[in-house]
């Protein structure tokens, strides 16, 4: 078969990153991070939306990894491996403030009153910093830690009493929200445990007291946040459709709930489609309700629920520019800039949306077609999205998963470490 231009980008060893999607809580608006840029169309006024940036340095110079709306509707947040948190009006879409962190951000959230920003970064540190535009404070502050594992979710309980947590090395963590988190959230309520694998994933599901994560054990779990009591336990191998263990599981990657807080919508790893579940809050257990296959064969990387019950699902991703973490110049950084914004500028995705477990096609989509042109960038074959979204998984799972030693491994290397100390003592 001919190698098509994702295909090589993908040999050539080119990091890649997801294209994420994010539907405004009122349904006014729809945004696809791809990249190093945001595309945004504007539902209710049937028109694409061009964001306005005066902070310094204007614009994300790298990939974005995690975007997340308000719940009051009036802000949005991204962060990437510019390591920039950029805080967005989302009416007007102009940036507030643009703050920057130390390490590449790997997840964001708002607090349930909206006054506070969320940021974990790649070392397994959280900071937090105030919404309101002119405040004092012009630095993220410290809130709590995870001991240098990678934090994959982070998210605040609807009723502001916590913060969830989800890391590298299979934990949740449920710390107290304090009553001013700039001191520092010190107080870890409790922990949910029972993934096998890293955790990639978590929502919470309404004001029950529940929680719904998912990873690399291929399993959904139900959770009572409070306690930590595992309710109930998906095992999404196979719906996937996996035979014998030598094909291996397929991560749950991705979890997002209606705003009714009945339904929940799961992306599995090298997928096509999605998975849709009835949560039962008497019974506190999930259901599978639909198993919804997309009609191109790329699998999603990212999904949203509206307030209308719309899914929103987006598939593909972009090249990493990766500066790294050494100085570099003013001129370097601005360089660095353009090829990232060239790059999401040529990014090609594709955008579905499914609707009462039905999956809506060209014109029938919210927008039409001109939502999609503004969403989809350029148009390109499947192949292509496909090779770039496979490219993403492998390097996000590479980046999660822990290296598996076997005992003569174990022993090469401990042999290693101690003829190291050993030298350096002689």
């Amino acid at each position: 078969m001919e190698e098509t231009g994702g295909e090589e980008k993908m040999k050539a060893g080119k990091s890649m990153a997801p294209a994420l999607i994010a539907a405004h809580p009122d349904g006014s608006c729809v945004v696809v991070a791809v990249g190093a840029a945001l595309r945004i169309f504007n539902l209710s006024k049937e028109k694409p939306v061009q964001v306005q940036d005066d902070t310094l340095p204007a614009g994300h110079g790298d990939v974005i990894r995690a975007v997340a709306f308000d719940l009051h509707n009036s802000l949005f947040a991204s962060v990437g491996d510019d390591k920039l948190v950029k805080l967005w009006d989302a009416t007007a879409w102009t940036c507030i403030k643009t703050v920057r962190l130390s390490k590449k951000a790997s997840a964001v959230t708002f607090s349930h009153d909206s006054a506070w920003l969320l940021v974990a970064d790649k070392f397994g540190i959280v900071y937090v910093f105030s919404t309101v535009r002119h405040d004092a404070i012009h630095k993220p502050v410290l809130i709590l830690a995870h001991c240098c594992s990678i934090i994959t979710g982070l998210c605040c309980s609807p009723d502001g009493k916590y913060i969830v947590t989800s890391d590298r090395d299979f934990k949740i963590r449920v710390t107290k929200f304090p009553e001013n988190p700039l001191t520092g959230a010190h107080d870890i309520h409790t922990y949910c445990l029972g993934h096998t694998n890293f955790v990639a994933c978590v929502a919470f599901i309404g004001f029950q007291g529940l929680l719904i994560s998912g990873g690399g054990d291929a399993t959904l779990r139900l959770w009572e946040y409070e306690t930590g009591a595992l309710l109930d336990t998906f095992d999404t191998t196979d719906e996937a459709g996996v035979s014998g263990q030598s094909q291996g599981t397929r991560a749950v990657v991705a979890v997002a709930v209606s705003s009714c807080n009945t339904y929940v919508g799961t992306i599995l790893e090298r997928f096509e489609g999605v998975l849709l579940f009835a949560c039962d809050m008497v019974e506190r257990q999930l259901s599978l309700l639909q198993k919804v296959l997309w009609s191109e064969n790329a699998p999603p990387t990212s999904l949203s629920f509206d307030s209308g019950g719309n899914l929103w699902l987006v598939s593909g991703a972009a090249e990493t520019v990766e500066m790294g973490d050494e100085f570099v110049t003013p001129e370097a950084l601005a360089v660095a800039q353009v090829q990232a914004q060239g790059i999401a500028m040529a990014a090609v995705t594709h955008v579905q949306v499914v609707r009462d477990c039905v999956l809506l096609g060209g014109t029938s989509v919210p927008g039409g077609e001109l939502l999609l042109h503004t969403l989809q960038g350029h148009q390109a074959g499947v192949q292509d999205v496909t090779a770039a979204t496979e490219a993403a998984e492998l390097a996000m799972k590479n980046l999660l998963s822990k290296r598996q030693y076997t005992a003569e491994q174990r022993e090469h290397r401990k042999r290693m470490r101690n003829d190291k100390v050993v030298s350096l003592a002689s």
